[in-house]
């Protein structure tokens, strides 16, 4: 989590399954918070969201983001989200399973 200035959407990559990670701004984490509401492919899902040009896969990502590298990475997880908008961001993502109580 940084202080650094939002770089909306378009910045931002969306992923599930925790096999990537980066940073992300707090002004973004507002903006995504506030997004989801409006979205219903947001609904029931649980992802990690990062600057895009920050991701890196797990094992690597804690001294990339000691670094305060931005490069993008060649690793892909397959389950990456990106758009240009928050719509477009948010279609991809798989729903949760049902709860179970």
């Amino acid at each position: 989590l940084t202080n650094e200035e939002r770089v909306g959407a378009a910045g931002l990559e969306l992923n599930q399954g925790d096999g990537k990670s980066g940073r992300l701004s707090r002004l973004d984490v507002a903006s995504l918070c506030v997004e989801c509401l409006d979205y219903s492919a947001a609904f029931d899902t649980t992802f990690e969201c990062y600057e895009a040009l920050t991701a890196k896969p797990l094992e690597s990502v804690g001294l990339s983001n000691i670094l305060k590298q931005k490069d993008p990475t060649g690793f892909k997880s397959g389950r990456e989200c990106r758009g240009e908008t928050w719509g477009q961001l948010f279609q991809g993502l798989e729903k949760d399973g049902g709860i179970v109580v």
